[in-house]
């Protein structure tokens, strides 16, 4: 009991320690500090699915060590500390009106660079909380875990960064190095705005195998879920130069001839591949309660050494009325 007291201390304090090191706006060549915004706008999106300015949000309580539904007000949902004023204000002021323009590529894409800072944040404080653990030199953690975990944790890093460097460069030139798409889906109460690796363990360890070494990048995917008008809109996207490898994948979400399809795929992936999510009382009260732990569950399968598909899926569709009794009956391994 007291070695796991000792190591949850020792994580929280030297977590609390890396969040006041990442304090500066991630916008490029900018050293102002950054201040809290969200990663959806709360007025207009956020506020939408909000009961009494409050949204549930499913997380990793570090304090205790184990996964949580917990229901926040909106100044904490889905806020992050990774633009100063200035670039949170101007830069995104285009899709922080009540008339977005959908048809263009550059308001897809000003969706797709605040989640990605969003990820590049949450990666630095994974590494940077690896870091200190590992000065802390206590015999209660595995050095060669912490040292794989920091290791990993910068490879994602660099994945981001490319990307970022794209993104910018498609906002100052015009290029368009991504394919980015956007559907009008039916209305749900829920927001999910993240970056997700299209590999699976199995496809990246034989192609590590085959190398003899680390892969040199990942496939990053992004997807995007939120209330619009009178129902919800999804957006997703890919760099170009994974068009072969994910184009098929990526269609399926598309076809509007077969919307259950692309349900069954949002479903599949909210679970089981997307952190960043938050839902309304509706959604939560109808697709949620009772059944908690049966979504700790499947995020434990995912999360499971094992299991080496992590694009698994399931006949399990949240539009469905008999959703919960559906999940509630999965048996994963």
């Amino acid at each position: 009991m007291t070695s796991n007291f000792e190591i949850l201390r020792i994580i929280v304090k030297c977590r609390n320690a890396a969040k006041n090191k990442i304090k500066k706006c991630f916008y490029p060549d900018c050293s102002e500090k950054s201040i809290n915004s969200h990663i959806l706008q709360r007025k207009g999106i956020l506020d939408k699915i909000s009961t009494d300015s409050h949204l549930w949000t499913f997380r990793n309580n570090h304090q205790k060590d184990e996964l949580e539904f917990k229901r926040l007000g909106l100044k904490k949902a889905f806020a992050f500390n990774c633009f100063c004023n200035h670039h949170d204000t101007e830069l995104f002021k285009e899709i922080e009106t009540t008339d977005i323009d959908f048809t263009k590529y550059r308001t897809m894409l000003l969706f797709t660079l605040r989640v990605l800072y969003d990820e590049i944040y949450k990666k630095m404080l994974f590494v940077e909380t690896r870091e200190l653990i590992l000065d802390t030199n206590s015999d209660l953690f595995d050095k060669e875990d912490l040292i794989t975990d920091i290791e990993d944790g910068k490879l994602a890093i660099s994945d981001l960064k490319r990307i970022e460097q794209k993104i910018i460069l498609d906002l100052e030139q015009n290029t368009e190095h991504f394919v980015l798409k956007k559907r009008d889906i039916p209305r749900i109460a829920l927001c999910v705005s993240t970056f997700f690796t299209y590999d699976t363990t199995e496809e990246t360890d034989k192609a590590e195998a085959e190398l003899g070494r680390k892969l040199d990048r990942y496939t990053e995917m992004f997807i995007s879920i939120f209330p619009y008008q009178q129902g919800n809109i999804l957006m997703m996207g890919y760099e170009k130069i994974d068009e072969v490898k994910v184009k098929d994948y990526f269609d399926e979400f598309f076809i509007e001839e077969n919307p259950e399809l692309c349900y069954m795929k949002i479903t599949n992936l909210l679970i089981f591949n997307c952190e960043n999510k938050v839902f309304g009382d509706q959604f939560y009260n109808s697709k949620i309660e009772g059944i908690e732990s049966k979504y700790i569950e499947a995020t434990q399968f995912m999360l499971d050494k094992n299991n080496k598909n992590e694009r698994t899926s399931f006949k399990i569709n949240f539009y469905d009325e008999d959703f919960k009794q559906i999940f509630s009956a999965l048996k994963f391994k």
